[in-house]
């Protein structure tokens, strides 16, 4: 009976606490200034969009965003930003506020516009696959536009 007991609560702790993901995977938690280090940095802005209450952006913070293999790439690569689309709404762009999360949002810095996007869990291989197209559709866009 303990057992169950404890095992309800730690689900229920999983599914309804509000870890700070942006604090713990070092993501911008502010849109504008995202925007503008991205600018700054010339890269695509990687924006994650998650709610508290949902098990698997919860999965996808824990597994994949945290995972070394996709956080070198993301780090090397993107400037990221997460908002939980609930919490901070208002606070980001109304295009990117979506129903279906966890979304990713590569954004193109310079006019602001969504190049590319990923919808629902993915595991820490698919989206660090993910990670390589949206940056190689990044650069094949900058080369046409300049």
């Amino acid at each position: 009976m303990m057992r169950a007991v404890t095992t309800l609560f730690l689900l229920f702790f999983s599914l309804y606490a509000s870890p700070k993901a942006a604090e713990t995977l070092g993501y911008y938690s502010d849109y504008h200034k995202a925007l503008s280090s991205a600018k700054v940095q010339k890269k695509p802005l990687m924006l994650v969009i998650v709610t508290t209450y949902c098990p698997w952006c919860r999965k996808f913070e824990r597994k994949t965003l945290s995972s070394q293999l996709v956080s070198a790439s993301v780090n090397s690569m993107f400037v990221p930003l997460i908002v939980d689309r609930n919490k901070d709404a208002g606070n980001f762009p109304q295009e990117f506020q979506i129903s279906r999360i966890p979304t990713v949002f590569f954004i193109d810095p310079i006019n602001g516009r969504e190049y590319w996007r990923s919808i629902g869990y993915l595991n820490k291989r698919e989206f660090a696959e993910a990670l390589q197209d949206a940056l190689q559709l990044y650069k094949e866009q900058r080369r046409q536009t300049d």
